[in-house]
C-alpha cells in the first residue's frame, strides 16, 4: 500500500538491500502517516531492547527524504503463510512471548496498521515487525486486546524516562506524540 522502493547496495556489504519509503507526514487514505514514524519505531525498539524492528535511518533519494529500512531476507509474512503461523513445539514458548511483545509494542506506538503482511517470520522463528508509517498516530484505542503481557518488556516500558525518550524520538515526532 505504501509502495516502497527496493534499493540494492554493492555486493559484499553488510546489507544487501533496503526498502525506501518517502511518505510525507499527513493524512493519506484516511490514515495519519509519515516516513518518520518508521525511524521512531526503530529507535523505540532499541530503547526497549525489543529486537524486532529492522534498522531504519533517514535517507535522501532523488532529492526526497524518506525512511531507509534494512531489507530482511529469507522471511515470510503471516499473509504469505496463510495467517498467523503455528511454530514447531520447540519454539512455542518463545513464539508466544514474541507475539505478546509485538502486540504490546503496537499498542504502545498506536500502530494503526498491524496487518498480516507487516509481521514477518524468519527460519529461526524470530518475529520481525515492519511498516510503521501509520504508528504514533492520534488516538487512544488499543489495536490489540492483550491476553498476556510479557513481563520483561512491561518492566522496560515502565522504566522508560522522558528525557532519553525525547532525545531518541524528538527528531521524528512532535511534542504531542511523546507524553509522560
Amino acid at each position: 500500500i505504501t509502495k516502497p522502493l527496493r534499493c540494492y547496495f554493492a555486493p559484499g556489504g553488510l546489507v544487501e538491500s533496503m526498502a525506501y519509503k518517502g511518505i510525507k507526514e499527513g493524512r493519506h487514505a484516511g490514515f495519519w502517516e509519515s516516513y518518520k514514524s518508521e525511524m521512531a519505531a526503530y529507535e523505540l525498539d532499541k530503547l526497549l531492547d525489543l529486537q524486532m524492528v529492522p534498522p531504519t535511518v533517514e535517507k535522501r533519494i532523488k532529492g526526497s527524504l524518506g525512511a531507509a529500512v534494512m531489507w530482511v531476507a529469507t522471511v515470510q509474512s503471516f499473509k504469505q503463510m496463510g495467517g498467523p503461523p503455528t511454530p514447531p513445539a520447540e519454539h512455542a514458548d518463545s513464539w508466544n512471548r514474541q507475539i505478546a511483545k509485538a502486540k504490546m509494542f503496537d499498542n504502545l506506538i498506536n500502530n494503526r496498521d498491524p496487518n498480516l503482511g507487516n509481521w514477518l517470520v524468519d527460519p529461526a522463528w524470530n518475529l520481525i515487525l515492519i511498516d510503521h508509517t501509520r504508528a504514533f498516530a492520534p488516538g487512544k484505542d488499543m489495536v490489540h486486546k492483550l491476553g498476556r503481557v510479557e513481563k520483561g518488556l512491561w518492566e522496560r516500558m515502565q522504566a522508560l524516562e522522558l528525557a532519553p525518550l525525547k532525545a531518541a524520538l524528538d527528531p521524528f515526532l512532535d511534542g504531542g506524540q511523546i507524553k509522560d
